[in-house]
């Protein structure tokens, strides 16, 4: 996150339960209630919407099919899932799915040195869970959370609705905020959205390396870091040489499942902040959802497993998903800086175009010279002061801008990459 451009949010906005009922008027003569031929359907199952939803996607784009959606539904214990179907005379027009998630204390893991803040984000959370609805992947970027019939609904009708839709369910389900992410905020839609009092309270960004289509090896891109960085490679990939990498097809993964969400709970206990947690099951669903796709790469010192990471492969990109390691082995083999090194070699060797990275641990990222993207949401809250939230978002921002810098390690730096939305898998 970057805290360079928050602003001060105005108080807390009550949500519009009849929002999505005046859009539908507006647009269908014939609108009547929920559940008749012309109306929308709430479920908090996708297999109750399934018909409706591959009526309307037809499997691609992967992230809205039904068994991307149940895997998600099933390996993500601390979210909940709402979706929506907006139709007309029994066919559906407009699908798109929210996640619901509670925060509480728990989801804030403060250092040590961090007392004070601590203390308050606890008591301030405890005596007031926050129920936070999302419209979008909290596990990605740039993935899609709705689809529709593009003979009869536009992108700024389709935000519209979906906006719509998550003020109906904020309401009902007395929500503290609503969150916007992964859809066009085009000029209409960004004016509409003003005035139903969201707000971009930060810049967010997520680091991507562009890959130079001269680069065939690993050694390709090493020879094209700058003396210094060449230097820091070399040493980091020497200790490589201790590791063995497998990539795991669906039987390795369900092999070492324990072995994986043990690592990588290592990681995301690491963090000062995590929206939820993926289950043990996680990886293996989304291998059976993506199969090629998907790439799981296991780092063994001799028959241990000592680390990994997971990335989905679309026709241009090479997204790195989550990885986790063995803190106690990271000095000896460098393992995240490999894990990192070996995402470049697998993107270099696919020949794809960009290395995504993911919003976290920025500085590391940036030494490959990778570059932040900017992400766009917005954000609506209700029934908690304004001034919390600003002070929230400010002590946040101000935690990640403190971590890292823009570097150019590279000797002939790439372009700043165009955001490049989530393709086919390969």
């Amino acid at each position: 996150m970057s805290g360079t451009n928050t602003i001060a949010l105005q108080r807390g906005s009550s949500y519009d339960d009849c929002l999505l009922g005046s859009c539908l008027k507006k647009m269908f003569k014939g609108y009547v209630k929920s559940g008749a031929g012309t109306g929308y359907i709430i479920s908090s199952e996708v297999a109750e919407v399934r018909k409706e939803l591959e009526q309307l996607n037809g499997g691609s784009p992967l992230e809205l099919s039904f068994a991307y959606l149940s895997a998600m539904e099933s390996t993500m214990p601390h979210a909940g899932f709402r979706y929506v179907i907006v139709h007309e005379n029994n066919r559906p027009l407009v699908f798109g799915y929210f996640q619901v998630f509670t925060l509480t204390s728990k989801n804030f893991r403060l250092k040590t040195d961090k007392k004070f803040v601590k203390g308050i984000i606890n008591l301030f959370l405890d005596l007031k869970k926050a129920k936070v609805l999302m419209a979008g992947n909290a596990l990605r970027n740039e993935t899609p959370c709705y689809c529709y019939d593009r003979s009869v609904i536009n992108d700024e009708l389709a935000t519209e609705m979906i906006a719509s839709a998550a003020e109906k369910i904020a309401a009902d389900e007395h929500m503290t905020a609503v969150l916007l992410k992964d859809i066009p905020f085009t000029d209409h839609a960004n004016i509409w959205l003003l005035k139903q009092d969201y707000h971009a309270p930060m810049t967010d960004q997520q680091m991507v390396l562009t890959i130079d289509p001269a680069w065939h090896t690993l050694a390709d891109y090493v020879s094209a870091l700058t003396r210094k960085y060449k230097a820091r490679a070399n040493k980091v990939l020497a200790l490589r040489e201790g590791l063995r990498i497998e990539q795991l097809d669906e039987a390795g993964v369900a092999h070492y499942a324990h072995q994986l969400n043990r690592l990588y709970k290592n990681v995301a206990d690491s963090q000062s902040f995590a929206l939820t947690t993926v289950s043990e099951r996680h990886f293996a669903k989304m291998k059976e959802v993506y199969g090629p796709g998907f790439e799981v790469l296991g780092f063994f010192a001799e028959k241990k497993l000592v680390g990994f990471y997971t990335a989905i492969v679309t026709d241009n990109v090479y997204e790195i998903y989550y990885a986790g390691f063995d803190y106690g082995l990271n000095d000896q083999y460098q393992i995240y800086f490999n894990i990192l090194f070996t995402g470049v070699e697998r993107a270099v060797q696919l020949q794809k175009q960009q290395l995504k990275l993911g919003r976290t641990a920025f500085d590391s990222k940036a030494s490959l010279g990778a570059r932040p993207v900017e992400m766009n949401y917005l954000i609506k809250t209700a029934n908690i002061p304004a001034a919390a939230v600003t002070w929230f978002v400010n002590y946040f921002s101000s935690m990640e801008d403190a971590k890292w810098k823009l570097r150019d390690p590279l000797k002939q730096p790439a372009a700043t990459p165009a955001q490049d939305k989530a393709g086919s898998p390969s």
